[in-house]
């Protein structure tokens, strides 16, 4: 036998699942000419903006974007640029639709001879067209001219089945690079966040900048617009006053290198000039016709970036699905996704290793010790996201011959209790003289 100083036991363990990290993120961009040393549809790995400039461009959206999620602290992130299709000189008929939809914002629709309208009515209410106008839905297509002619279009579309390429990544959240939404981009927002939500993706929405609107109220009233058309517990939308930069990738970047439950209220220091807003305004998410409450019936709360003690940070962390949603804030949808995940990584690393998991109590215990075991690690300290959990899993003899038969152990039970997050504390305090 060999005289060695060292011995090394090697064996090797099949079937599990890679790590996953649960925080991976994208930046999605769209452009009508193909870039210098990259191709449309294909997501990239970067560690690096100045490699993205080299691949993408520079000041590229998706360049923009990266080095914003660089600037917080990201290691790695993904790119995906789509590639835009002008359609030009197409008629429509007033009242009906454009024959390609959704319309990409960004390009914006042209309509020969009318001043374009963007709206977010379905459908668009005739008595709001005026003299010389032509209001266009980006999400249905919809046109409507005042002198109900028929019209002369150019606009562009993308095909965002292409963000489908995401899924092999693992994406976690994802951000349209360098858009400020205006209510031409209803369309662009509704295929993204739509995608987003079937594929448990988070996603920070930009409102447009506030400074640009002829008054915060009206700023306030498009947000509110925009945001819930696009209601969803996966969406963050956020806005600022007096700033141009790309807050989302910011956002995102942040959320890169932080725990997949994070709450990014008060958590994210935003390293961007911003100006004042009325702090009636931006009011609070039980505070109706405010930035963060929605509008007068709740819908389409939006987030604020705001100057709390000399730190530009995010005023609250709501998602656009409202107060009436059980996901009124985004950490909370987060959080969901995150568990779905462990406990599905778990039945399926221990499905690969185990040879059988049997209908028997040894079955039995092997379900609830494999879902108990993906908690525990998450659950009862300060800053884990789960403050306790109950599982149950039913005796082999509930179930059904057919639920048997099909090799399905059906109604087993996972019940969390979240630690949550305190935003505002009401104190009492009595002087004494």
């Amino acid at each position: 036998m060999t005289v060695t100083p060292v011995h090394i036991d090697v064996s090797a363990e099949t079937g599990a699942l890679p790590q996953q990290t649960f925080t991976d993120v994208a930046v999605v961009g769209t452009a009508a000419e193909a870039p210098p040393d990259a191709e449309f549809g294909e997501v990239n790995r970067y560690s690096s903006a100045a490699d993205v400039s080299e691949d993408y461009g520079e000041d590229s959206d998706v360049h923009v974007a990266s080095q914003n999620v660089e600037q917080m602290g990201a290691g790695e992130w993904y790119v995906l640029v789509l590639e835009e299709t002008e359609h030009e000189d197409e008629e429509v008929t007033s009242g009906e639709t454009l024959e390609n939809t959704p319309a990409l914002g960004e390009a914006g629709v042209e309509i020969d001879g009318y001043d374009v309208v963007y709206s977010t009515d379905d459908p668009i209410e005739e008595g709001d067209v005026e003299d010389g106008e032509a209001h266009v839905n980006t999400d249905t297509g919809e046109v409507v001219t005042d002198d109900a002619e028929p019209a002369t279009a150019t606009y562009s579309t993308v095909d965002w089945g292409g963000l489908d390429e995401l899924k092999s990544q693992s994406v976690n959240r994802a951000h349209l690079a360098d858009v400020q939404a205006g209510r031409e981009h209803i369309g662009d927002l509704d295929a993204f966040t739509g995608w987003a939500a079937g594929a448990k993706v988070g996603v920070p929405l930009v409102l447009r900048n506030i400074a640009e609107y002829d008054s915060d109220q009206e700023a306030m009233e498009a947000a509110h617009e925009i945001a819930g058309y696009v209601p969803n517990g996966n969406v963050i939308g956020l806005t600022a006053k007096g700033t141009s930069d790309d807050i989302g990738a910011l956002l995102l970047g942040d959320l890169a290198v932080n725990e997949p439950w994070y709450n990014p209220y008060f958590g994210t220091e935003f390293p961007v000039s911003i100006r004042r807003i009325d702090g009636d305004l931006i009011g609070d998410p039980d505070t109706e016709s405010s930035f963060l409450g929605g509008d007068s019936d709740g819908n389409g709360p939006v987030n604020v970036v705001t100057s709390v003690g000399g730190v530009n940070t995010l005023w609250k962390s709501v998602s656009t699905a409202g107060a009436a949603s059980d996901y009124q804030y985004f950490d909370v949808k987060m959080t969901e996704i995150f568990g779905e995940q462990i406990l599905e990584d778990a039945m399926i690393s221990t499905r690969l290793r185990e040879d059988r998991i049997p209908f028997t109590g040894n079955g039995k215990t092997m379900v609830g010790s494999t879902l108990r075991g993906a908690l525990d690690q998450y659950t009862g300290g300060p800053n884990d996201p789960f403050a306790d959990y109950d599982v149950s899993v039913p005796d082999p003899d509930d179930l059904t011959q057919d639920d048997r038969a099909n090799r399905k152990w059906t109604d087993i039970s996972v019940e969390v209790t979240l630690t949550g997050d305190a935003h505002t504390f009401e104190l009492d305090m009595t002087l004494t003289v």
